[in-house]
This record gives C-alpha cells, structure tokens and sequence, in this order.
C-alpha cells in the first residue's frame, strides 16, 4: 500500500493498529528510505494526538514515543530536534539518518489533526541547535564566576566568559551586577559544502548571584 494512501487513513486508524499497517504493508524500498520513514513517524505521532480524548495537536513525547517504536522507526532514524527545543522553530522536528549521513526536517502544524510534511531543513535552526549548548555553557560560566565572589552576574562576566568560547555578543553587555539583563550572542556557524551565516540566540541574566540564565527570545 502506498505511504500517501496509508496518510490519508491515519484520521481514523487507532494508534495501536499504526505500527503494524506501516510494518506490513509498506514496500521494501519505501521502508529503507529515511524521507518515508520519517513520515511513518510523523503518521503516527498524528495518531497518538488525534485519537485522545480530546484529540490535540502532536507534542513532543509523540514523537518520542513514534521514533523508540522499531515498528515505525524501521530505519533507527534519531531524533536530533524535537518539538519545541528550538525557539522560531516550535514545531519543526528533525531526524537524523547515521546511513548514509542526512537530516530531514518535518513540520508539526499547531493545529489539531493537520498533517505534518517534510520540509527543506532550516539552516538558521540548524545552526541554534548546535550553537545553544557553547552559549549556554558561556553563560553558566559568568553566572558561576560571579558567584564564587559572592556576587550576581554583570555584564563584564558574561564578556569574559563569551570570549572564551569564542562568542560574540551583541551589542557588548554593561549591565551592573544585580541588574540582570538580556544578551544577545552571535556564534558563526558553518555548514557543508561551503555555507557560512551567524545566528544570534539571546539569553536572560538573573540579577540575583544564584539565579539561572535562561534562553528568550530575541
């Protein structure tokens, strides 16, 4: 049976039956490719949500859920990105294929019973996923640096701190400690062949010397 035909049973199939339709009934070719597979598992995250009482939209421990099912997951695909872990980028989910190397990205509509599609990877999200854990190292880094002179995070620490893991920030922060505030930082990321672009991702400074920085938006 075709994917396009299994998707347009998905509204009405119980989630229990997904795995066994989509182990079954799919061709060998289409069960190898990772753009197929992807779309079993985002089938059945649809499932899961639509078949609740009441039906919502997918979330993340959907696709949780669908990528852990062997059954689905034909092709152990991992999940690089899930919903809602980039901001800009609630809804998209990305899927890793070890071989041969590739992503693909699915779209989640924030709308109940709205098929998800495949879509061309945002480079920008790309490039914030793998740029949030240096950025936020930096600014654990200031946080704790200040805290060891029992103070709060000022905007020199967090300088320092962006230096050293090699971040802009943008413009240069110079708030006072007990101030708090937020920071704009700037990571250069590169992608193959030969694509270069700077993503910012800000992040908020507590004005307590125990506080968390936390991500917002820019």
């Amino acid at each position: 049976m075709a994917i396009q035909r299994l998707r347009r049973w998905v509204s009405w199939l119980a989630p229990a039956l997904i795995s066994t339709m989509i182990f079954s009934s799919a061709s060998p070719a289409g069960a190898d490719g990772a753009k197929s597979v992807s779309l079993n598992i985002a089938d059945y995250a649809l499932a899961t949500a639509t078949h609740e009482k009441p039906a919502r939209v997918v979330s993340a421990a959907d696709v949780i859920n669908a990528v852990s099912l062997t059954s689905v997951n034909t092709k152990g695909l991992l999940l690089l990105m899930n919903l809602d872990e980039v901001i800009g980028y609630a809804r998209v989910v990305l899927l890793f294929d070890q071989n041969p190397y590739s992503d693909t990205c699915i779209d989640f509509p924030n709308k109940v019973d709205a098929a998800p599609r495949i879509i061309r990877c945002p480079h920008e999200a790309q490039g914030l996923l793998n740029s949030r854990p240096g950025v936020m190292n930096a600014s654990s880094e200031a946080v704790a640096s200040a805290a060891l002179r029992g103070e709060a995070v000022s905007g020199s620490d967090v300088a320092v701190a962006a230096a050293h893991y090699q971040l802009t920030v943008v413009p240069k922060p110079t708030f006072a400690s007990g101030e708090g505030g937020i920071v704009k930082f700037g990571t250069l990321v590169e992608m193959p062949p030969n694509l270069k672009f700077t993503v910012h991702i800000c992040v908020r400074f507590p004005k307590t010397a125990y506080g968390i920085p936390k991500q917002v938006a820019c």
